[in-house]
């Protein structure tokens, strides 16, 4: 996938009320493609399990795997 594609998943992942608030982008000028879409794939999956909670807290953002 092309970076330009990652980086506008990655602003729409940024907009969610899960993440607003929170800065997922400052690192991804040091990730290749590979990484970039992993941590954006990351983030649309806690979004998308967010959404599945039928009304649910979900709490906090877990934290990142250590690199």
């Amino acid at each position: 996938m092309k970076r330009v594609k990652l980086h506008a998943r990655l602003k729409a992942a940024q907009q969610h009320e899960l993440v607003r608030g929170k800065d997922i982008t400052t690192l991804t000028a040091y990730m290749d493609n590979e990484a970039l879409e992993q941590h954006i794939e990351r983030y649309e999956r806690i979004i998308e399990d967010h959404g599945k909670k039928d009304g649910k807290e979900a709490g906090s953002l877990p934290a990142d795997p250590k690199i």
